[in-house]
């Protein structure tokens, strides 16, 4: 690492005002380099009279600039660059998502329906109007900008096709890295990092933020290229390159051990996948704390496994279906005598909303005409799922459930069934005990287990870590079940055991992993970091005619220990669309839910077609803009 130019006396002081905060919103880091503090950072290079800009105006005190600089297309620090790029400066950015920047109706066009069935699981945060686009831009280009060198490098990870640019200006080589570190060796989230895993052929619904692997790769890029200071969009100016650097890919390989030493997904794929999986990441020197494998038995008679349902069949032939969300189950059950020694269906239970599990709910119920429960938090999600942007959903409501509280208990023929809530592999789902009159037991967790432990390899299924929350919730569950219990998931056939030590094994491993993840984000609550639904508009989608209102709201999260103030303000945009009040300010206690409820109205003339909805949110420093979205779809009446 060089030091000569970084360890002069004027570059300290400037990083110290920069790092510590003065009254003025731009800092001089050298005398043709400034920095714009706002409520995200932007860079001022000069040449003359020139001006070129690195992210934006965040503080609005620039009436132009010759060029603005992109690393990403995320919607949260563009909106610092747009109006100079209307203004006329011309827009750089990134070659592999320049389509984001460009091609924004069709691209919320084709969201909108693909939405539902969704397994590729990428973070929506994508602009929501388009930007005109100078010059697309990879790794390995240069761009000559009145005598001032800049290299593109690419740097993928916090997004799929991210660059950083890298500037030589008053003898400092300056590394714009974008969102791909944050301050002392943090990141700002890792949900964003979800994806396919190419080498071991897992899709990105299955892919636990897989461009860990991708951004350690381009950190490890920028420490080879020596940068005397490394500016991302957010957070300080990072004077140690090296340390923070450092620090991040420690941190990032030590969390990705500790997911994969209790990762359920290791049943399905085998080892040698995993160990290639913890090969991208880890290295050689680094052995995965592996979780032994629980035992496994024998389905009792009376309990059918058919692809990722269960079919519960009594003494005198009625049967009660847990999930039905394949077309095979669903064939069968229709014809349940022919294939099964079950002469009909007297009711059904659902484990949780994804659309394996539910797209033919309603098509037994009709044929049946049985009962469908569910408990509260599962209620809502499956009889409006297009108010909801989450994995795999499916997008046919699903009427007539019967709501049943959590621990209740029902008998039906020779058993007692209790309804439990099973925040496992997604905050929305549930678990049924079955316990025979002749003593057999068995729990019913739907997808939140296997043999090799939790299932929450999707972020966006959101998966807490918390005491009382999330998979420290179920565990805790599963240490009361009564004894000889033998635990069921949807997609296995024969049930397993977990002993007390692997139940320990599995709390300490997370415990663990929430002090990685206090480190690892600059959240004050690292929930925060794992949840990108902490803050979401209510309904997701919705329609809406010309000269009709709407209520659209938005739901927060407050997953910190304290009561957080929230001030919640809609961004103006869409074409025909008020949203009223301006401002809304919500006071949420901690661990809770608020709730701000805005009145959306379509003028008389607006034009049929999607729209995207966004609000900027604030609270305990943080400003985020344009942080969640709704879909509205304006429908003229034929």
């Amino acid at each position: 690492m060089k030091t000569s130019k970084r360890k002069g006396g004027y570059l300290l002081f400037s990083i110290y005002i920069l790092i510590h905060g003065c009254s003025s919103p731009t800092s001089e880091i050298s005398p043709n380099l400034a920095l714009i503090r706002g409520d995200i950072n932007g860079a001022i290079i000069k040449s003359g009279r020139n001006r070129l800009v690195v992210y934006g105006d965040p503080a609005h005190v620039l009436s132009g600039a010759e060029m603005v600089l992109f690393t990403h297309a995320r919607r949260d620090v563009i909106w610092a660059g747009r109006s100079l790029v209307m203004n006329g400066a011309k827009a750089i950015v990134p070659s592999g998502e320049a389509g984001l920047f460009t091609r924004v109706d069709s691209c919320w066009n084709d969201f909108s329906s693909s939405r539902y069935h969704d397994y590729n699981q990428q973070s929506t945060k994508w602009p929501t109007e388009p930007l005109n686009v100078y010059r697309r831009v990879r790794g390995g280009d240069s761009i000559q900008w009145h005598g001032i060198p800049i290299r593109v490098i690419d740097s993928k990870g916090y997004t799929r096709g991210a660059v950083t640019y890298m500037i030589h200006i008053d003898g400092m080589d300056v590394a714009f890295v974008g969102d791909l570190i944050y301050g002392d060796g943090q990141i700002l989230d890792i949900y964003s990092m979800q994806d396919h895993i190419q080498e071991v052929n897992v899709r990105g619904y299955h892919g636990y933020a897989a461009r860990i692997a991708d951004l350690i790769n381009s950190l490890e890029k920028i420490a080879v290229l020596e940068p005397d200071i490394l500016v991302p969009v957010r957070g300080p100016v990072i004077e140690e390159p090296d340390e923070a650097i450092g620090k991040l890919i420690s941190r990032l390989r030590q969390l990705y051990e500790n997911y994969l030493s209790v990762n359920a997904f290791r049943w399905y794929t085998g080892q040698e996948k995993h160990d290639i999986m913890a090969a991208r990441v880890l290295p050689v020197d680094m052995p995965v704390d592996w979780m032994p494998f629980a035992e496994t038995g024998v389905n009792p008679h009376w309990l059918v496994h058919h692809l990722n349902s269960k079919l519960i069949i009594s003494g005198d032939g009625a049967g009660f279906l847990i999930d039905c969300g394949v077309q095979g189950v669903f064939n069968d059950m229709m014809k349940v005598e022919e294939k099964f020694p079950c002469s009909h269906i007297e009711g059904m239970f659902i484990t949780h909303y994804h659309d394996d599990h539910t797209d033919y709910v309603n098509g037994i119920r009709e044929k049946y005409d049985c009962p469908v429960y569910v408990t509260p938090e599962l209620e809502d999600i499956l009889k409006h799922p297009q108010a909801y942007r989450l994995p795999a959903m499916t997008s046919t409501p699903i009427e007539g459930l019967v709501r049943v509280p959590d621990a209740s208990i029902i008998s039906w023929k020779e058993f007692t069934f209790t309804f439990y809530y099973l925040p496992g592999q997604t905050l929305y789902h549930d678990a049924m005990l079955v316990e025979k009159k002749d003593g057999e037991k068995i729990l019913l967790v739907g997808d939140s287990f296997s043999p090799t432990g939790l299932d929450d390899y999707c972020l966006l299924n959101r998966n807490f870590i918390q005491p009382g929350m999330g998979y420290l919730y179920c565990l805790d569950m599963i240490r009361n079940l009564p004894g000889d219990c033998w635990i069921v998931n949807q997609h296995i056939e024969p049930p397993f055991k977990f002993t007390e030590e692997q139940l320990d094994f599995m709390t300490a491993k997370l415990h663990e992993r929430k002090t990685l993840m206090h480190e690892l984000f600059p959240w004050d609550e690292p929930n925060y970091g794992i949840d990108e639904r902490w803050a979401r508009m209510y309904p997701y989608g919705q329609t809406i005619q010309p000269g009709e209102s709407a209520t659209v709201s938005v739901v927060i999260l407050n997953h910190s220990d304290r009561t957080n103030e929230y001030t919640i303000r809609p961004v103006p945009g869409p074409d025909g669309l008020t949203v009223l009040p301006e401002q809304i300010v919500i006071k949420v206690p901690p661990k809770g839910e608020g709730r701000a409820d805005f009145m959306l109205q379509a003028s008389d003339d607006a034009s049929p077609g999607i729209r995207v909805q966004t609000v900027d949110i604030g609270f305990n420093g943080w400003n985020l803009h344009e942080w969640c979205e709704s879909i509205i779809e304006v429908q003229v009446p034929s």
